[in-house]
């Protein structure tokens, strides 16, 4: 797969030191009447698109209603009402209106994964990029790029699909700047909704383990155990989940259904580190809130963790199995081949190996957990900070006057 490489945005001098002085005394971004821009509600706007940007003025409505009804309908929104001058939309491609848009995108774009390819669909989406409405394909990690140009690959327009694109990673208020010292106990944060999706067992194995030689373990769940046997990723069979899940009843462990982002920012405060042992994830926006506590994290290593958590500065990767193209799990997307449980609980297996052996060493050498801690703040304040997409995203909205 050739073609431009997308451009990569990142943290500058000038960007970290943006409070400085007014921007808009140097930039003149803000001297104008700012730009009724359409976008949906969704929580992962608030991480990618409406991070203040003093020339826009958000018009969040849903953009994908259809979704309920067709799982198909994530990849279009159909947005004829009048109202905006221009749209910022995330996934959905823009039809049924003559508005410019830049379209932000997790992995696939158009958004037909594997298990629900829509070829002619698809061909009608692309035309709907190379047109001159779209003024920009942003990304929010380089392995949402891999996963585009493999998606992409032998369509003749790709290298034009590429000229348009760049990446601007996702971004959360830091809400620390002093790294934390270790606790006196050994203090473990999960969250996530899809348990089995996200490797929860993982945790609830490494924990059993971290008791046993008597490792001062506390662990705090937080998820609603959502599973489903449709789920593209995860264990197929209740009882395999069921028996999954018995470990948090465990000595040590406490878990909670839901928590408001508040309480969970309170956890991450308090948690030595966010444990996030994830099967797949096309951001896992978690990691980068515990950055924002000043919390490493320990990921496994797919998908994107691996441009987020750098082993040894802010955090540890887990080993694990992944194609040699895209960077995700060999298994995804493939519940009823033979053997696919057999995977998934073998992959289980090596994680939670890999966080025992990992959280014994941090435990028995804790003097070098500030680092980590200052890693992770650091992380927060550069690559994923609000300041770093807003510069970048207010330049690509003065091209849309």
């Amino acid at each position: 797969m050739t073609g431009p490489t997308p451009r990569l945005l990142l943290p500058d001098q000038d960007t970290l030191n943006a409070t400085a002085l007014p921007i808009a005394d140097r930039d003149g971004i803000g001297d104008h009447a700012p730009i009724r821009l359409r976008t949906g509600h969704s929580y992962h706007v608030d991480f990618t698109i409406a991070l203040g940007q003093r020339n826009a003025r958000f018009i969040q409505r849903a953009l994908t209603p259809l979704n309920r009804y067709f799982s198909w309908a994530d990849c279009v929104s159909f947005v004829p009402e009048p109202g905006f001058e221009a749209i910022h939309a995330w996934n959905a491609i823009p039809w049924l209106t003559n508005r410019p848009y830049i379209v932000t995108f997790e992995d696939f774009l158009p958004r037909t994964p594997t298990d629900r390819r829509l070829p002619w669909l698809e061909r009608r989406l692309c035309d709907s990029l190379l047109d001159a409405r779209c003024r920009g394909i942003i990304a929010i990690s380089e392995y949402a790029l891999r996963q585009f140009r493999a998606q992409h690959e032998g369509f003749p327009g790709l290298a034009r699909l590429l000229s348009k694109a760049e990446l601007v990673y996702p971004a959360v208020q830091p809400r620390t700047r002093r790294p934390k010292r270790h606790s006196d106990k050994l203090r473990l944060l999960f969250v996530g909704r899809d348990f089995m999706r996200k490797g929860g067992p993982v945790l609830l194995r490494a924990h059993a383990r971290l008791r046993a030689q008597g490792v001062p373990v506390e662990t705090t769940i937080v998820s609603s155990l959502g599973w489903s046997r449709r789920d593209y990723i995860g264990p197929p069979d209740g009882r395999y989940v069921a028996d999954a899940v018995r470990g948090i009843a465990q000595d040590g462990v406490v878990h909670h259904r839901s928590l408001p982002p508040s309480a969970v920012y309170q956890l991450m405060d308090a948690s030595d580190f966010l444990v996030f042992p994830t099967f797949h994830d096309t951001f896992g926006f978690v990691s980068i809130e515990a950055f924002a506590s000043g919390t490493p994290v320990i990921g496994s290593d797919t998908c994107v963790l691996p441009e987020i958590v750098k082993p040894g500065v802010n955090g540890y990767l887990l080993p694990f199995e992944n194609d040699d193209v895209v960077g995700k799990w060999t298994w995804i997307y493939r519940q009823n081949d033979p053997g696919y449980l057999e995977a998934y609980d073998a992959a289980t297996g090596r994680m939670a190996d890999a966080l025992v052996e990992r959280l014994i060493a941090a435990w028995e050498d804790r003097s070098g957990y500030e680092a980590l801690s200052a890693g992770a703040i650091e992380s927060a304040h550069g690559s994923f900070h609000p300041e770093t997409a807003r510069k970048r995203l207010e330049q690509m909205y003065e091209a849309l006057r």
